[in-house]
Formats: structure tokens, C-alpha cells, sequence
């Protein structure tokens, strides 16, 4: 058994942090399974519109929450029975996830700024050079879905669609920040909603930072953990069976 008040109080709050960041393992498995349920995100990111990309975030934020819960686990069951082995173990596993996790974080956080430019791509190779029009009908219902939902246009330009005033979803009451007047022909015009992907923009890259924040928040934890497991090693020395 460990000797001291220092060592004693470290074991404790070693379990502590670990049951804490069990629960943050959840949390990121959590939210990584609720961004790759969510029918809102599904629209966005829907087969048709080419842009499941996103999705491998949620799958990395799945797989990354079910190890630190594991690794939590393991790091309690080390704290309590005083295992060197188990400790070093956690301690090798927590390292690599905090690496793993900071990255991730630094990544969602920078690259928010360059969503604008995948979600363009993603939505040009979506329409292959044609109008809305001439898609499916299936495609053309998640266009107007979206449209309805979000109060917007076209997909990268109003112009997606032949005739935009023809379209119930896109039409708004009066031009302003939000509308334009469009002209279908030089005697005739309508005010419709900006393009969708000013709202993809905005909606994909608020997620990316929730992603990100989740990713360093927990990176921090793990660091404490690292610390604490380091600490109670050198503690227990040749005293840990």
C-alpha cells in the first residue's frame, strides 16, 4: 500500500479524474453520436449533396469517446488497486489521446475558416454543372427541404434553379440583408433568399468549433491525468506490485 498523505490524496483524486473523465468520454462519444443522427445535420450532409465528409469527424469523436471511456475505467481500476504496470499503461494511452485529441481540436478550430471552400466543392461536384431543375426528384426535395427550413436559395447561387421565382421556398417578403431582387426577365422580378450555402457555411462551421472545443477541453483533462499518473508512479516506486 502506498505510504504518505501526499501519495494517499494523489490515488484519491487520480480516481476522481478518471471517473470525471469517464464522463467526458460519454460526453464526446455523445456528441459525436448525436451530430450523425441529428435530421438537421443528415440534410446538410446528405449523400445527394456529396458533402459526407463531415461525417468522418463524428465517426473519429465516436471512436475517440468509447477509448477514454475504456481508458477511464482501466485508470480507476490502477488507482485503486496501486497496479504500477496498469498505471504506466494508462498513463502511455492517456499521452497518446491527449496527442490525438489536440490535433483534432487545433484542426476543427483552423480549418472552420476554409468550410466555405469544401462545402462550394462539394455542392458544384453535387450539381456536375446543371440546374436543380434537371436533378432527381429526390434531390430537388431535399434542395426545397433545406430551403424551407433555412430560408435560403439555390444551393451555391440563386441561379441553381431556371427560374428561382417560381419557387415557393425561395421567395421572401421584401429584398434586404437576407433577399435580392431577382429578374427572370427585363418586365418581371421577385425577392428571393440568398444562396443555402452562406447557411451551410454557418451551420457546418459552428459544429466544427463544437467539435474542436469538445476535442481540447478534454485534451486538458487528459493532461492533468498524465500528470497525476506520473506523480503517484514515482510516489509508489518499487512499493506498486
Amino acid at each position: 500500500m502506498a505510504e504518505g498523505c501526499c501519495a494517499s490524496i494523489i490515488k484519491i483524486l487520480l480516481f476522481i479524474f478518471n471517473f470525471v473523465f469517464w464522463v467526458t468520454g460519454a460526453v464526446l462519444m455523445g456528441v459525436g453520436i448525436w451530430l450523425r443522427v441529428d435530421q438537421d445535420v443528415a440534410k446538410f450532409v446528405s449523400g445527394d449533396l456529396n458533402m459526407t465528409w463531415f461525417y468522418t469527424g463524428c465517426y473519429v469523436m465516436i471512436a475517440a469517446g468509447a477509448i477514454t471511456m475504456v481508458t477511464g475505467f482501466l485508470g480507476c481500476c490502477g488507482a485503486m488497486k496501486e497496479n504500477k504496470i496498469m498505471l504506466m499503461m494508462f498513463a502511455v494511452i492517456l499521452g497518446l489521446l491527449f496527442i490525438i485529441e489536440l490535433v483534432a481540436g487545433i484542426v476543427g478550430i483552423v480549418y472552420r475558416d476554409q468550410v466555405a471552400e469544401f462545402t462550394s466543392n462539394s455542392l458544384e461536384e453535387a450539381l456536375g454543372g446543371n440546374s436543380i431543375d434537371s436533378r432527381s426528384d429526390g434531390f430537388k426535395e431535399i434542395v426545397t427541404a433545406i430551403q424551407e427550413q433555412y430560408s435560403c436559395c439555390g444551393l451555391v447561387n440563386n441561379t441553381d434553379w431556371n427560374n428561382p421565382c417560381n419557387q415557393n421556398t425561395c421567395l421572401c417578403d421584401q429584398a434586404g440583408q437576407s433577399c435580392r431582387t431577382y429578374y427572370p426577365t427585363p418586365q418581371s422580378s421577385c425577392s428571393i433568399y440568398r444562396p443555402c450555402i452562406a447557411e451551410f457555411e454557418i451551420f457546418l462551421g459552428n459544429n466544427l468549433v463544437i467539435i474542436g472545443g469538445v476535442a481540447l477541453a478534454i485534451a486538458f483533462i487528459q493532461l492533468i491525468g498524465i500528470v497525476f499518473s506520473v506523480i503517484l508512479i514515482r510516489n509508489k516506486g518499487e512499493n506498486i506490485a
